[in-house]
């Protein structure tokens, strides 16, 4: 209310301090999380071994030589020993590395529910200098082999690989979830024919909302995904502390040929739900099932994000700023600042710029916390508005814009809330869908899910702009995120050699981004997805 005492909320993420000298950041993690019975002799971990100079969480001093640098090719290697149930090994892994795979066969292990722990090893012993010893540990979680749904992580990349829905006991495949939030009462409930639409529109993932409160309508819900192909999302979000409840759903659906993932707490940072609730159903999840990945919602920028992302592999934000007021809440005609007001968006500006933002604060957060390997970010795009904090819905230019903005910045999924939405021609949201999603299928998700491909952000002026390397072309997707027109060249985005568009660019999705020899000149709403040889 207009008259409310402000009172501070707290709960705000702590940065690490920065170091003058270097750190040594020593992680672990398995490549796949689950690792079945038939991936035993192929399995690996990954490690990185990377230099900084901030106090993130497992930084620890080491001492370089005086004539090497951290971003020295010749920094040296690091000698690395995985261990596991008795099973070892050493390799040496070069300083400074980011992904570096190491292969263990663990088929003398027993597969089984409880993770085993792996404890991970370093010794760097530089020329003239002590050796110095480093150690972390990770969780190996490596299941018997399944012909019912199973979702893997792959946590190089934090893709999600799995079976196609169809296809028993075929191979897995890595994919770019893409679907849309769907309330199961009025929508589903009344008219099946929107998961046909879905499917028509190229999305590859279903997420129906509770309560599902129709059991006999839910099973046809259930079977008409299958036949579809449709992978889909169980929400748990109104039962997700009652333990009892999520035990007796779990053990009901975790056999759905197409469960993608789980999805307890939603927005429990916004609704300030209790610290341990989603950490509780997460551990009983996986003690139940394991097969699956599980995921949260936050809704707000920084509000206790440690402790609730502790019960989460996939963490979702549901930034919706197209439309508010950032200042002044249209509901509660009260301001709206970091420490009071809700305006629809916490703590954004208005705009695409939010949607950047968030994306790379969450990984930015994850990544200090030490779980840059172990749990992933997928972003929500807004597909809803006109009304209460909202006056108006995202163009398909802006919705667009938004998933691929988080694309840039590491989002690996993309749920949009919600669906039915605009409808029509290709400048609406679902016009522009039937578009997108194919060339996403086609052209981005082949570059996004590979560990290989290499990656660099840009920001310039007005613009986000990301590039992917695979070793032969490039990925470029570039978003306009403030409204100003922008001219960029092709050098600013690391693409100097393109001389001839023609037979070096090929335009694959485009809004109001023309381009020609010199790059692109990015409108108010230019948003494209590109691929260029040179």
């Amino acid at each position: 209310m207009s008259n409310q005492t402000v009172v501070p909320p707290g709960g705000q993420f702590t940065l690490p301090s920065k170091s003058n000298d270097p750190l040594l950041v020593f992680r672990c993690a398995p490549v796949f999380r689950p690792y079945l019975e038939e991936d035993a002799k192929n399995a690996s971990f990954v490690v990185d071994t990377r230099i900084v100079y901030d106090w993130i969480n497992g930084a620890s001093p080491i001492s370089l030589s005086n004539n090497i640098s951290s971003s020295s090719q010749c920094a040296g290697n690091v000698s690395v020993t995985i261990e596991v149930g008795g099973v070892r090994t050493t390799h040496d892994v070069p300083l400074n590395a980011t992904g570096y795979e190491v292969p263990l066969d663990i088929s003398r292990l027993t597969a089984q529910q409880t993770p085993y722990n792996v404890s991970c090893s370093a010794l760097y012993s530089p020329s003239l200098l002590k050796p110095q010893h480093y150690s972390t540990n990770t969780a190996l979680l490596y299941l018997p082999d399944s012909n019912n749904s199973v979702t893997k992580t792959d946590l190089r990349t934090g893709s999600l690989w799995a079976r196609p829905v169809n296809s028993t006991g075929g191979p897995f495949q890595p994919f770019v979830p893409q679907g849309f939030y769907i309330s199961f009462n009025p929508y589903l409930v009344q008219n099946l024919s929107y998961i046909d639409q879905l499917k028509a529109e190229g999305f590859n993932t279903i997420h129906p909302v509770p309560p599902y409160n129709n059991t006999a309508v839910f099973e046809q819900v259930l079977n008409k995904t299958v036949e579809l192909g449709l992978y889909i999302i169980f929400d748990m979000r109104s039962y997700y502390q009652n333990l009892t409840a999520v035990a007796e759903l779990v053990n009901t659906y975790k056999s759905l040929p197409n469960l993608l993932t789980w999805e307890t707490a939603h927005e429990p940072d916004g609704n300030s739900d209790p610290f341990g609730a989603a950490k509780q159903a997460y551990d009983l999840i996986y003690q139940l099932d394991g097969y699956h990945p599980v995921g949260i919602v936050l809704n707000c920028e920084d509000y206790n994000f440690t402790p609730y992302v502790e019960g989460a592999d996939i963490v979702l934000e549901d930034t919706y700023p197209i439309g508010i007021n950032a200042t002044y809440s249209l509901v509660w005609h009260t301001p709206c600042t970091p420490d009071f007001g809700h305006c629809g968006c916490d703590d954004c500006k208005g705009g695409l710029i939010d949607i950047q933002a968030r994306i790379q604060t969450y990984k930015d957060r994850l990544d200090i916390l030490g779980y840059d390997r172990t749990k992933t970010v997928w972003t929500t795009p807004q597909a809803v508005g006109d009304g209460a904090y909202w006056t108006t819905i995202p163009t398909g230019a802006q919705w667009a814009a938004i998933g691929l903005i988080s694309f840039n910045h590491g989002a690996t999924g993309s749920m949009s809330y919600q669906f039915p939405t605009t409808s029509g021609n290709s400048t609406t949201i679902e016009g522009t869908a039937s578009i997108l999603t194919n060339v996403i299928t086609e052209y981005v998700q082949p570059y996004v899910v590979r560990p290989e491909v290499t990656q660099t952000i840009y920001s310039y002026e007005a613009v986000d702009a990301s590039v992917w390397y695979d070793g032969t072309s490039y990925l470029v997707i570039v978003a306009n995120v403030n409204g100003t027109e922008t001219i960029v060249p092709w050098a600013s985005i690391g693409l100097g050699k393109v001389t001839n568009v023609t037979a070096q660019v090929q335009e694959r999705f485009s809004v109001g981004q023309p381009f020609n020899d010199t790059g692109f000149e990015s409108t108010p709403s230019g948003v494209g997805i590109y691929t260029v040889t040179l």
